[in-house]
């Protein structure tokens, strides 16, 4: 082969080649260019290069905020681990390639590290030969450098420089436009968390104020009954002390005996209680009444109740939840037996066929109060005021939906977002924490549900709470037949007719009450099972009369919303137990064969 003919070759290779580096520099600035987050964009770029260009390492360097030095930010392979790791940088104008890269904002190029003067020799690249430092730059801000290393001596042609100055060019401009959107996002986040927090310390004085409302009337009213109790126990002692036939009566004793000491601590009050005697009525009752006392004892309980209101809506969802399977529908129904709002205006939609949820009925319970509370609120001045309940399947089949839709004055759009934040309250003082929501969405979160709001202001809201449905099988009950006779008192309902059908397939002989909750010759049952909520009767009355006729023993109450205070409320009557509402036949067997055994062995 002629000279003419080996400088045509060679010609064509430097062609080949130069066809390929830009190829390759293309591809490199074409898949890093949409990469807007760096964490992601620097090691993607490190291993692009080494692909597509067949090189040993590469690395890229970021100038920290003081422009002192220039950290790696990404290497390739187990080299760059390492030196991450170790938090490898290197000073800008420094005894180094990538140092000199940065403070000139040229590129350096070692054809042979060996013969380099400035050079940082690494120990985790050994085999490094040649390098190529480019500088990162936008206009004559350098922000960093990509070091490319060869194990080869003279790796790097001009064709290499240039094609990856141009790539160099553009990851300079990706990293640029990833630190801007993230700075842009984390001014966002900032602004987000000022308004944030300056709703939840708008919000917070509310509920302070609010609180401080509620709880200053409680001071003025214990003084004013101190008084009134005090003042009214010595006026009746010294009325008794003048009938002499009460001399031994034991509660006359008792009253003269505190008025001696009320008189003692306040002896003032003695004066004034000779006073009240030669009042007519009319002006008597204008300086002490019974019924005024009663007045204020009703202030200092609905101020404790709505403050334990507070407590329960900030402490009650972080509970521990006790998911369990429920049946939706039967707890809607308890939840408006329960509530304290007209029965009338709720009507409850139904779709045959509901799975069980699982959820926990307790927590589950304190969400629908919630909700029907805040829309039979929201239909103050409506006077045909309506809450309509639907509880439907999704149309995956992973959730039980219920919506609750009112016909009130609606949520103003600037206010939709702003219902879930702690605190935040469109209705004021009067009686709202602004908890209520958060609450609720707190706890179906906790389960793997949700909640969303649709309204327009005049048109009413729509709440819908997702839950999600029970995915276990229905366990088999081992054993023999149950023995015995059973009462179930309960509404017609759907879960009466899901316990009477468990506990006939059980072996047990049931007896329902039906809606009038009649019974006779309790003898006969070797169970009672009552619903603990029930439409239309009192289940503690009913729970007397059992009492009455001495079967309270052998009584179980059920609940899907055993709260502390009823369970000892019934406790005191003597049943055998309240537990939570089994849904489930293998749950309601054994929970029935478990009283059982203890009844007939006690």
């Amino acid at each position: 082969m002629d000279s003419a003919q080996k400088e045509a070759n060679v010609t064509l290779k430097q062609a080949v080649r130069r066809v390929n580096l830009l190829a390759a520099a293309a591809e490199v600035s074409q898949n890093i260019t949409h990469i807007m987050d760096i964490d992601e964009l620097l090691p993607k770029t490190v291993d692009i290069i080494c692909e597509a260009y067949n090189f040993y390492y590469s690395g890229v360097f970021l100038v920290d905020e003081a422009g002192e030095f220039a950290v790696l930010r990404a290497g390739r392979g187990e080299p760059g681990r390492i030196m991450i790791e170790n938090n490898h940088k290197l000073s800008v104008g420094g005894n180094s390639m990538i140092g000199a890269c940065t403070a000139l904002n040229e590129a350096r190029i070692s054809l042979d590290v060996d013969t380099e003067k400035v050079w940082y020799p690494n120990p985790v690249l050994p085999e490094t030969r040649s390098e190529m430092a480019l500088p990162l730059a936008i206009g004559d801000r350098v922000i960093g450098a990509v070091t490319v290393q060869s194990v080869e001596a003279a790796a790097f042609s001009d064709e290499d420089v240039s094609s990856l100055q141009a790539m160099a060019n553009q990851l300079a401009i990706a990293i640029d436009n990833a630190r801007q959107r993230r700075e842009l996002e984390q001014a966002h986040t900032e602004l987000l968390r000022a308004k944030t927090f300056e709703a939840i310390a708008t919000a917070t004085g509310d509920a302070i104020h609010w609180i401080g409302n509620k709880a200053e009337p409680i001071g003025g009213s214990v003084e004013r009954i101190r008084h009134d109790v005090q003042l009214l126990t010595i006026a009746v002692a010294d009325m008794i002390n003048e009938m002499a036939e009460l001399k031994d009566n034991s509660l006359a004793q008792l009253l003269q005996k505190e008025a001696t000491a009320f008189k003692q601590a306040r002896p003032e009050l003695a004066s004034t209680a000779t006073k009240l005697s030669s009042l007519p009525l009319n002006k008597l009752e204008k300086r002490l009444s019974p019924s005024s006392m009663i007045e204020d004892l009703e202030i200092i309980n609905q101020a404790g109740r709505l403050i334990m209101r507070v407590k329960e809506d900030m402490i009650g969802p972080a509970r521990e939840q006790a998911p369990r399977p429920t049946m939706v529908e039967d707890l809607i129904r308890d939840v408006v037996n329960e509530i304290e709002v007209p029965r009338e205006c709720i009507s409850i939609d139904i779709q045959a066929g509901l799975p069980l949820a699982l959820v926990d009925p307790v927590q589950l319970h304190r969400v629908f109060g919630n909700l029907i509370r805040n829309a039979y609120e929201a239909m103050e001045n409506q006077p045909q005021p309506h809450i309509k309940l639907t509880i439907r399947p999704d149309s995956g089949g992973d959730f039980v939906l219920v919506d609750v839709i009112d016909n009130g004055v609606g949520i103003a759009e600037e206010d939709l977002g702003k219902i879930w934040i702690t605190f935040h309250t469109t209705k004021g003082i009067k009686g709202h924490t602004g908890l209520g929501l958060p609450a609720c969405r707190l706890i179906l979160e906790q389960i793997g549900g949700h909640i969303s709001v649709t309204s327009q202001p005049g048109r009413g809201a729509t709440f819908t709470v997702s839950l999600p449905v029970y995915r276990g099988k229905e366990a088999s009950v081992k054993g023999e037949l149950g023995r015995g006779k059973i009462l179930l008192i309960d509404d017609r309902d759907n879960w009466q007719q899901f316990a009477a059908s468990a506990l006939d397939d059980g072996g047990y002989k049931v007896a329902a009450s039906g809606d009038s909750y009649r019974f006779e010759n309790l003898d006969v049952y070797d169970l009672i099972l009552i619903d603990d909520i029930l439409a239309e009767g009192d289940s503690l009355a009913i729970m007397q009369k059992i009492k009455d006729a001495g079967a309270i023993a052998k009584t179980v109450a059920v609940s899907s919303n055993p709260r502390v205070e009823r369970t000892k409320e019934r406790k005191l009557a003597g049943i055998y137990n309240l537990t939570l509402k089994p849904y489930t036949r293998a749950a309601l067997l054994a929970e029935v064969k478990s009283a059982l055994k203890a009844i007939r062995s006690s």
